[in-house]
């Protein structure tokens, strides 16, 4: 395995903060307070220009996802996602968020930014109404569907995910009828990866209710085009020049990826970096943290990020606990045997 010669997919965790409590968010305790020891910080833009930069058309795919935080709460994406599309003219651009945030007009301007390139905004809305709000905590509904409409009418390209509970499961038809209407391109219906029982907590910690997906589970998942000639547009899964390959244990590093964490910190996928950054956190038995090389060894802000994959704890040590089989995150979350 050769990690610096691999790099084609960027996640990338922008930033920490988050308008919601969603109760199986790793940055919360069941839609409670915030989980102890968590930084709250948001990526370096003078960091982000130098990454840019440095993979100038390497790049063929950049999410923004995350596990702490939600990328809308940047102060300075837009200008973040158009300095970065001034160095990659050929890269499919993939935001995720419940869109709580902001003002339509804020939503508008970054559709002009992104409406020339591929792009698609990720909108996670739950059903209609308070069932939406009964996961996705401290969102309104009306307001993020607000944002929505007018992202679209400015011409972004979005996929409405639905992340499927029992309390929801009515609404389907509904939404994507909504959706459709509203000017998505895309509906994605979503196993919410939960327990049946999802006990729900206040900030002082005290039962409010349970959220159960016992018959969620039981309902076809998966990805519905909703305009055709709009979704081909803007959507590029298959590239000639960005071949598939397999015969690798790690799907990150098949799928050519490495995660980038708020603090600006470059992992192998998304699965290690949760375990990495808050010490005694209920999860990071699935990784021993100790294991890992010197402080700094993978931080953006003190080098590049091929001068980080090139550290022989990527091609040496990852990868050959990878091959055996030897961290307990890999075995549990993608099936590494």
């Amino acid at each position: 395995m050769h990690w610096s010669q691999n790099l084609r997919k960027l996640h990338v965790d922008l930033t920490s903060y988050c308008n919601a409590k969603c109760p199986a968010c790793a940055r919360n305790l069941n839609g409670g307070p915030t989980t102890p020891g968590l930084a709250l910080e948001h990526f370096e833009v003078d960091v982000w220009n130098q990454l840019a930069k440095d993979t100038a058309g390497n790049i063929h795919k950049l999410f923004l996802n995350g596990n702490w935080g939600d990328p809308g709460m940047h102060p300075n994406l837009i200008e973040m996602l158009a300095t970065f599309g001034q160095y990659h003219t050929d890269c499919d651009l993939v935001i995720c968020t419940n869109g709580g945030m902001h003002k339509p007009e804020w939503w508008c301007e970054l559709a002009t930014v992104l409406k020339e390139r591929r792009h698609r905004v990720v909108w996670s809305i739950d059903g209609i109404g308070k069932s939406h709000e009964l996961y996705r905590r401290n969102t309104s509904y009306d307001r993020v569907i607000e944002n929505m409409q007018a992202f679209n009418s400015a011409g972004g390209a979005s996929e409405w995910v639905m992340t499927l509970w029992d309390h929801n499961l009515h609404e389907i038809d509904t939404v994507r009828k909504l959706a459709k209407d509203l000017g998505c391109y895309w509906l994605e219906l979503r196993d919410s990866h939960s327990p049946e029982e999802l006990l729900v907590t206040d900030n002082d910690k005290r039962y409010e209710y349970t959220l159960y997906t016992k018959k969620a589970k039981d309902v076809k998942s998966g990805l519905e085009i909703l305009n055709k000639d709009q979704a081909e547009k803007f959507r590029k899964d298959l590239r000639l020049d960005f071949p598939s390959q397999t015969e690798f244990k790690c799907p990150w590093y098949n799928e050519y990826s490495v995660q980038i964490d708020p603090f600006m910190k470059v992992w192998p996928c998304c699965n290690i970096s949760i375990y990495t950054h808050i010490k005694g956190h209920p999860m990071d038995q699935q990784f021993d943290v100790t294991t890992l090389p010197e402080d700094g060894f993978n931080d953006l802000s003190k080098q590049s990020i091929y001068e980080i994959l090139e550290h022989p704890w990527w091609d040496i040590t990852l990868s050959t606990a990878i091959d055996r089989a030897e961290y307990k995150v890999c075995r549990n979350s993608c099936g590494v045997r």
